[in-house]
């Protein structure tokens, strides 16, 4: 702030921009950024890792030796090949055989991603936070009935998908 008087008039502030030297712009570009979750597949010797800051998910050895990246890294919701497909900032992973299902976090979406084509699809949400109870949540009714998907997967908005887990013919996700 100045306190200068210019030409008659009191100049209070002091109109050039000010500049923070933020950690940001000091920082080196790094590989990964904000790695979220980690999954280990020692059958395959791979290992998943989601680079959520970086929006994708980055394959290796479980040496460290970079195999395959999945996502542009752009933030969206695109579904296609590894490298056109996008995420907005994806956390937990579950492997079923060759497909590995993603939590994309921040869609508000489950996604797949076929290892052998090399496409990633939509399974469920919309890209919407969801705002209802689960299906099967109890409703509180006497009778304790619970209530089925009145909607396909893909047509029923999620709420912040986090972390999965496949067992046996189930994915369970934690929201």
């Amino acid at each position: 702030v100045a306190s200068a008087q210019m030409g008659g008039k009191l100049q209070l502030i002091d109109p050039k921009p000010i500049r923070f030297e933020l950690l940001q712009y000091k920082q080196k570009k790094t590989p990964l950024k904000y790695p979220g979750k980690v999954l280990a597949d020692e059958k395959t010797n791979r290992l998943y890792i989601t680079d959520s800051n970086h929006n994708r998910i980055v394959i290796t050895t479980l040496d460290g030796k970079l195999l395959d990246i999945i996502g542009s890294g752009q933030i969206g919701r695109k579904d296609g090949s590894f490298a056109q497909c996008s995420f907005d900032h994806p956390q937990g992973v579950a492997l079923h055989n060759d497909t590995l299902y993603i939590a994309d976090t921040e869609n508000h979406m489950l996604r797949k991603a076929d290892l052998k084509t090399k496409r990633v699809t939509t399974i469920c949400g919309t890209g919407e936070q969801g705002r209802n109870p689960w299906p099967n949540y109890r409703l509180g009714k006497p009778n304790g009935k619970r209530r089925n998907f009145l909607t396909k997967p893909k047509g029923y908005a999620i709420n912040s998908p986090w972390a999965l887990w496949d067992h046996k013919d189930n994915l369970y996700i934690a929201m």
